[in-house]
């Protein structure tokens, strides 16, 4: 059986809309816009949701694009982590990278969340570093 984790939202602005997965079975939930708004090409806009949430410690929310709004129209999200300890309204910033206008409805879906696992970790400064295959080699390392 798997895990059950529990996100708690509450609405800061009453035009906010909880998020909700659309399958049962989905990686990700889908997060809504509480406005309408158009953005030009090669434009970007901050929506602030209207939401605030809370979720265990050991967690955090990766704001992701929507598959089909970067394929298709070539809208982006910037990615960002909502981190347990927030409570404060999340917001996105979209990109208009494709070449028409793009009309954004009230309650349209925008943005996909996903609650993922992060472990406990511990920077520790050091002196030495073990040898990678890889090592120092870094952007174009590997070709084409």
């Amino acid at each position: 059986m798997k895990e059950e984790v529990i996100i708690r939202f509450k609405k800061l602005k009453e035009e906010a809309i909880i998020p909700r997965f659309a399958f049962p079975d989905d990686a990700c939930f889908d997060l809504f816009s509480p406005q309408e708004l158009i953005l030009s090409p090669n434009e970007s806009a901050v929506i602030d949701l209207g939401i605030a949430s809370e979720f265990p410690v050991g967690y955090e929310v990766v704001l992701r694009p929507r598959s089909g709004m970067g394929i298709k129209q070539g809208v982006m999200v910037h990615i960002g982590t909502i981190d347990a300890g927030y409570r404060g309204s999340w917001l996105v910033r979209l990109f208009n990278l494709g070449k028409d206008l793009y009309q954004i409805e009230k309650g349209d879906r925008i943005v996909q969340g996903a609650l993922r696992k992060v472990p406990p970790v511990r920077i520790v400064e050091t002196e030495y570093l073990s040898p990678s295959q890889r090592g120092a080699n870094g952007l174009g390392s590997t070709g084409r």
